[in-house]
């Protein structure tokens, strides 16, 4: 797993977490309370395509998280 910041894993331990089945949980967590570098390595880990599909079906995300991916990812233009 990339070496996301710590403090990210105060309720269980990080070699437990699967990037790929726990990918849900990670996005929100770096969402919620990741530092830059987590949000950078969380793009390396999964592409942009593949963390906003996961962030936009987060429904608990909280609101300073759903309006950063809201403004990091803007809906498409239809021209």
């Amino acid at each position: 797993m990339p070496p996301f910041s710590p403090h990210l894993f105060w309720d269980t331990d990080p070699a437990g977490v699967d990037v790929e089945r726990h990918a849900p949980w990670l996005v929100k967590r770096v969402l919620e309370y990741g530092r830059w570098r987590d949000w950078q390595l969380l793009l390396e880990t999964y592409g942009k395509p593949r963390v906003h599909e996961i962030a936009s079906g987060i429904r608990s995300l909280d609101s300073k998280a759903a309006a950063f991916v809201r403004a990091y990812f803007p809906p498409p233009t239809t021209d």
